[in-house]
């Protein structure tokens, strides 16, 4: 857990599944990443738009499986 200005921000590890590249062509590829949750944001909404972001891919292609705290 990381400590900014005395409080305390609770990570997340998001597994999360990619079925297609940026082309659109069909893709299988598994993964996990942390993340840091801002309040009131919805966990599976971050990561989502971040991978795809990151991957450059759409994000509809990413599947998130399973979220650990």
């Amino acid at each position: 857990k990381k400590t900014i200005k005395g409080i305390q921000q609770m990570t997340v590890k998001v597994h999360y599944h990619i079925s297609q590249d940026r082309a659109g062509l069909p893709q299988d590829y598994s993964g996990a990443r942390h993340f840091v949750p801002c309040e009131g944001q919805s966990i599976e909404d971050l990561a989502r738009t971040q991978l795809a972001a990151d991957y450059q891919v759409p994000a509809s292609a990413i599947q998130i499986g399973k979220i650990e705290a």
